[in-house]
């Protein structure tokens, strides 16, 4: 989301902070994914932002959700979508939980141990399994390895597993990093998948669907791949690695921050101003327990203010009494006052949904626009 007059205007009309969405951006992008990639079912991974507003934006356009626990089902669940839109590719679900899937017929689930398929048979035996495959992560700003997925070595064992458990396996999927910014990630995941689908077969177990997980990237600091150059490397790699199956393959993508990462606007207010030995210090409204968690691993956003001139070199912490709360470290900035306004562009996943009114300070309210 760009920041224009306008936006400027519509800011000073709410109260610091919050997140400013654009929903006609939200829209757009989904259609994008949907003519980029053949053929492709677009399950939103609802955990990059909940708000119900963008849920019912996602269902009127036929968005499909992606779910990973009892409360989301219960969220994506009031916008009456069908149990076919429903799928869960968290490989790690509780009793409760897959007890509520099996009831509602939500069947399509990811699963990469054998505790997770002796809990699936149990408790939603008439499930459609789809196997978490590592694969290459390079190039991701946010590479998610060791917490989930299997190496393709134990593919077919565990799919033997399975097999002796009773429960169906009807595909794979896999993530290439959230934030991937090397689209050639999606090519050598598709050729992993590949070399398990022809090993799958040697037992029996014929495959159908294919999961492309997450990791479009938004733009942020660094230059990304266009959601064009995304899907022209997966229609190519699924055309040459898929052809005598192709007409009965099933394809899913479970973007978060792909669709709604560039939609909006956190705008947040200079609330003190420091030096701190040499350094500047500013001092704003949203920090890392209220808007601002992904900073804490390194990641940041584009920042931009009203003001013209020099930039100088400053540090911007948020508001509570928290040492670690310090979202952005090494900027440059214009000189600003307070009561001046900095925006965080493109800050529309992971930014609201993952807020607590630490210290007392609130979770930016959620507004928007071009409804």
């Amino acid at each position: 989301m760009q920041l224009t007059q306008d936006v400027i205007r519509l800011s000073k009309t709410y109260k610091t902070p919050f997140l400013l969405v654009d929903l006609e951006q939200l829209r757009q992008n989904y259609r994008d994914i949907k003519s980029s990639i053949d053929n492709v079912e677009i399950f939103y991974a609802m955990k990059a932002n909940d708000n119900p507003v963008i849920l019912a934006e996602l269902a009127k356009e036929g968005c499909s959700f992606e779910i990973s626990s009892l409360q989301e089902l219960k969220t994506v669940q009031k916008l009456n979508v069908k149990p076919e839109q429903i799928m869960c590719f968290n490989s790690i679900k509780n009793a409760e939980f897959l007890k509520e899937m099996h009831k509602h017929k939500i069947k399509v689930m990811a699963f990469d141990s054998k505790d997770e398929i002796d809990k699936i048979a149990k408790y939603a035996p008439h499930s459609e399994l789809v196997l978490r495959v590592n694969v290459t992560n390079e190039g991701s700003e946010w590479p998610l390895t060791k917490k989930f997925g299997i190496d393709a070595v134990e593919a077919v064992p565990l799919m033997k597993y399975a097999q002796r458990k009773k429960v169906k396996i009807i595909g794979l999927t896999f993530h290439v990093g959230s934030q991937c910014l090397n689209k050639n990630n999606w090519a050598s995941a598709l050729l992993v998948c590949e070399e398990i689908w022809h090993q799958a077969a040697k037992i029996g177990v014929n495959l159908s669907f294919i999961s492309l997980g997450g990791g479009i990237p938004v733009k942020h600091m660094k230059q990304i791949p266009s959601m064009k150059e995304i899907g022209d490397v997966i229609n190519k790699s699924i055309k040459k690695n898929f052809t005598t199956i192709k007409n009965n393959l099933r394809i899913t993508i479970e973007p978060g921050r792909g669709l709604v990462g560039d939609t909006a606007i956190m705008v947040t207010k200079v609330v003190g101003r420091a030096k701190r030995g040499t350094e500047d210090w500013l001092y704003i409204d949203a920090g890392v327990f209220n808007g601002f968690m992904e900073t804490i691993e390194g990641f940041t956003y584009e920042l931009k203010t009203e003001k013209n001139g020099k930039k100088k070199l400053v540090t911007i912490a948020g508001p509570s009494c928290d040492s670690v709360d310090i979202p952005f470290k090494n900027v440059m900035l214009p000189s600003v006052k307070i009561d001046d306004y900095i925006y965080a562009i493109n800050a529309g996943a992971y930014t609201t949904v993952y807020a607590a009114p630490f210290n007392g300070f609130a979770v930016p309210e959620v507004h928007f626009i071009n409804k």
